[in-house]
This record gives structure tokens, C-alpha cells and sequence, in this order.
């Protein structure tokens, strides 16, 4: 198995303006005989998935999602550039696709200069049903737009959209994905991700 999420700890970079992911020890060994971490993070930090509700006012919830659409194959595409662009979709793929970009390579600091989803990439896949879209960052928006419309365009069509990926030791190629949330009724959740 490959594990393509995010360790979540102190050196989790955010999008800006997001809370920064924090843990403390709530209790000790040493003060109360058993160890609890207390941590404090948003619904989307590190590895996570977008519900409805996140761009969608009135929007479906996280656990509203069917865990159909983030189990089964997967196609992973490498795209070499500043975006992923229509032509990037192959025509043969699976229903879930991940793409790899640049973007595998930025997590140590956060980077505006992201790779992300284009408008008319977003209209391919929806056209193509796809059940799942993945981006190895944390936003599949250009950084600076505004109204979160590449979002909207997947969401309103039941499009799961997966962010903050790590696919730098991924080839591109089909695979098996297992991608399990925590549950939650929210505008999305952090998740697991595993290829096999």
C-alpha cells in the first residue's frame, strides 16, 4: 500500500487565513498515569475531503457522502505545468482520478504558486462523471480567486473533490484507492488515503 496523506502535526502548513493544526498533551503519564492528546484542527486540514456544504450554501454534509465514491479504482495522471487543464484528462480513465503535479514537492512552506484546477477541466469532468477528483494541495482553486467556482462546478454535480495529497513517490497509472473519513456532519473531514 502507498499512503498519500499528510502526517498531521506541528509542521502541517495551512492555506492562509485557515487555523493552524495544534496538539498538546492533555493528559501524562507522569501527571495522570495514561497519555490523551488533546489537538485542535479544521475540517480541512492536512489529507481531506470537501463536502457540498463547504462551497454550497444548504450543501449535502460530509456524512451525507456515499464512501462508495472514495473506495475502488483509480487513475493517477501526472500533469507538468502551472495548472490541469482539459486536455490533461486522459479519455480512458476510472471514475476517481488523483492528479500529480508539481505540488507534491511545495509542502514544506506554503507556495501560491500552486498548481490548480482550471475551469474548463472542471466542466470535462463533470461531463465525464467522474465520482472523485484528487489534488495533491490544499485548494484545487487558483490561489486568489474568488467564489470557489472550480469547487461549485464538481460539488453541484456530486463530484467528490480530494485535497492536500501527497504524490511525490506515486507513478502515474491505475490503481486501487481507499479513502476513509472520519465521520462527521460537516462541510467536509480530514481522511485516510491509501493506493494499492
Amino acid at each position: 500500500m502507498i499512503d498519500i496523506s499528510l502526517p498531521l502535526d506541528w509542521n502541517l502548513i495551512t492555506y492562509p487565513g485557515d487555523a493552524r493544526y495544534e496538539q498538546y498533551d492533555y493528559f501524562t503519564h507522569e501527571k495522570n498515569g495514561v497519555q490523551i492528546t488533546r489537538i485542535i484542527m479544521e475540517t480541512h486540514s492536512g489529507t481531506h475531503f470537501d463536502a457540498p456544504l463547504h462551497a454550497i450554501p444548504n450543501g449535502r454534509k460530509s456524512s451525507e457522502i456515499s464512501m462508495e465514491k472514495m473506495v475502488g479504482p483509480v487513475t493517477v495522471v501526472e500533469v507538468v505545468g502551472d495548472s490541469v487543464k482539459a486536455s490533461d484528462i486522459p479519455d480512458t480513465s476510472s471514475s476517481r482520478i488523483l492528479f500529480k503535479t508539481k505540488n507534491s514537492s511545495l509542502y514544506n512552506t506554503f507556495s501560491t504558486d500552486f498548481c490548480y484546477i482550471t475551469e474548463e477541466a472542471a466542466e470535462k469532468l463533470v461531463s465525464k462523471n467522474v465520482d472523485l477528483v484528487g489534488l495533491d494541495y490544499l485548494s484545487i482553486e487558483k490561489f486568489g480567486t474568488k467564489g470557489m467556482k472550480i469547487h461549485k462546478i464538481l460539488l453541484e454535480k456530486d463530484t467528490v473533490i480530494l485535497e492536500g495529497l501527497n504524490l511525490s513517490g506515486v507513478k502515474p497509472g491505475n490503481y486501487e484507492l481507499l479513502c476513509l473519513p472520519l465521520k462527521m456532519n460537516l462541510d467536509g473531514a480530514p481522511c485516510r488515503a491509501v493506493l494499492r
